[in-house]
């Protein structure tokens, strides 16, 4: 595929594109409306809340009516046989019958392990596997790409890219989900992605402020901590934060992270020194801070949920998220607004907020004035987008074949590729695995025990514990096979125990991505020879 002339017109309408989302962000008619609401309906614009279900019923129909929400999120619960189409367009209905402004329906489809629409959109890889490839014109197409085929699905804002830096081996959350362990490469591909999926007009969101790469915990489950300087975090941490708010991302996601040498023992999410002072005046970000989801135990086991959301707002986030619909989203909503009666968030800083919401909303096409009427607005996609994406599955097999990557410190990759005096055998419990194998005439086995001898073993590394694993190389041994691990997750745990065996990494788990493993293994190409970010210290 030639894709170059393609990007080079796509950089074109980019630069026209920011330049003129710099000289046409109408604040005037945003600011009217925003100064019209009423108290819930501008409380509730500073709301993205999940929903119960994948359909418009009575029950979702008195959650959006009750609570009034700028945005909601959907989850793989939300998605009725992958898709979500009719289910946003129903949406935006009830939103406009019940609210007069249309949705934010955002969603985390980052690609590889993390993505939510199953069906109807290109299944990408990874950020991990793109930093291994570090081509930033193909990050530009993809994520043009993912941005139309979302719009089209209903969804106009993507919690997407993961900018923090791959730099803890040990973390439970990022690792692939990060582009590289190298910052400049977060940024850059970074950028890319922001600009394609912008060009699209999807919304980006860049997560996670101030970055939640070195971390050996989860925030998920607990609060993480980060023991770094100012200047530590300057010279790494910040970088693709600093190349994302120069190329106009539209939003920033915080991280729930204490960093205790800088005097901040509270969330970052809660900090006026990360928020205001340095994302908003030394970074000179002027777009939507969003709140990371406030039912993570890195919030929520340590505050209620209307003091945090209190705290957010006052640090300087604009938009709160939060992964449920009921109980905790009332309390948010009361304390939000006691907040405001008490003046502790004046009523016009949330006006100022809501109008810089509804000026995003009406630049990306989510919402349109007509006669001082508030129309919600349908996404069309030109003959020259539709071709573009007609481009889809073959960049997403460059992508994916790109990024496969042969470690090991002694064995020729070749003699993994079977021979007429040796077969090819895989051990497997993924289905999926199985039959993607059986195409390339690769034996399926589920029990090591009917491995035979001199045989070449593939391993299904994800199906099987460390204990498991070592027993399983160990009677490949005695069988006197050659032995490799195949890898589509986090590599860094095998490399750690299993990395003076040779490993057949992808960094994704996708359809194309595991086919890709198996034409690799067919010989149909070579592998790349390992990778910085692999080259750790047991």
């Amino acid at each position: 595929m030639n894709i170059k002339p393609l990007i080079a017109v796509s950089l074109l309408l980019v630069l026209v594109e920011l330049i003129g989302c710099k000289q046409q962000k109408d604040y005037i008619t945003a600011g009217k409306i925003a100064s019209g609401l009423t108290n819930d309906v501008l409380i509730g614009q500073m709301l993205i809340i999940a929903l119960p279900s994948g359909v418009v019923d009575d029950k979702t129909i008195a959650i959006i009516k009750k609570y009034k929400p700028g945005g909601v999120v959907l989850f793989g619960y939300n998605l009725i046989d992958g898709s979500c189409k009719t289910f946003c367009n129903d949406l935006q209905e009830i939103a406009m019958e019940h609210i007069g402004i249309p949705l934010f329906i955002a969603i985390d489809q980052e690609g590889g392990r993390v993505k939510r629409i199953k069906n109807g959109v290109t299944q990408f890889p990874g950020n991990f596997a793109l930093g291994v490839i570090n081509n930033p014109e193909k990050v530009y197409q993809m994520a043009q790409i993912v941005g139309m085929q979302l719009r089209i699905t209903g969804i106009n804002m993507n919690f997407a890219p993961v900018l923090d830096v791959n730099n803890n081996i040990n973390n439970p959350v990022i690792n692939i989900r990060s582009f590289s362990c190298i910052p400049q490469v977060c940024a850059d591909l970074g950028a890319a992605y922001i600009q394609g999926l912008q060009q699209s007009r999807c919304i980006a969101v860049a997560k996670h402020f101030p970055g939640h790469g070195d971390t050996y915990q989860d925030s998920h489950i607990t609060l993480p901590v980060i023991n770094k300087t100012l200047a530590s975090l300057d010279k790494t941490e910040f970088i693709p934060f600093k190349k994302a708010v120069s190329s106009h991302v539209e939003c920033i996601m915080t991280a729930h992270i204490a960093f205790p040498q800088l005097g901040i023992v509270k969330p970052a999410t809660m900090s006026e020194y990360f928020l205001n002072h340095l994302l908003r005046k030394k970074m000179k970000f002027d777009g939507l801070i969003i709140s990371d989801d406030l039912e993570m135990k890195g919030i929520s086991g340590y505050y209620s949920h209307g003091t945090a959301a209190v705290a957010s707002i006052k640090a300087g986030t604009d938009i709160i998220l939060i992964s449920s619909y009921e109980d905790h989203v009332q309390d948010i909503i009361n304390s939000l607004s006691n907040a405001m009666l008490k003046n502790e968030v004046s009523k016009d800083r949330i006006v100022s907020t809501v109008k810089k919401i509804i000026e995003v909303k009406m630049r990306y096409g989510i919402m349109t004035i007509k006669k001082n009427k508030i129309y919600g607005s349908n996404y069309n996609v030109g003959d020259s987008y539709l071709e573009m994406m007609q481009h889809a599955d073959t960049l997403n097999t460059e992508l994916s074949r790109e990024s496969i990557v042969y470690h090991s410190t002694t064995d020729d990759f070749t003699i993994f590729i079977p021979a007429e005096n040796r077969k090819a055998t895989i051990l497997t419990t993924n289905k999926e695995v199985e039959d993607i194998f059986k195409a390339i005439n690769a034996d399926v086995i589920h029990s090591i025990q009917l491995l035979q001898k001199k045989e070449i073993l593939y391993i299904d590394s994800g199906c099987y514990t460390t204990k498991q694993l070592q027993s399983i190389i160990k009677t490949a041994q005695q069988k006197d096979c050659n032995t490799l691990l195949l890898l589509t997750g986090n590599p860094y745990p095998y490399l750690k125990e299993f990395g003076e065996y040779p490993l057949l990494m992808s960094f994704s788990d996708t359809h194309e991505s595991l086919h890709q493993l198996a034409l690799c293994l067919s010989g149909e190409f070579t592998p790349k020879s390992s990778h910085p970010c692999l080259m750790i210290d047991k």
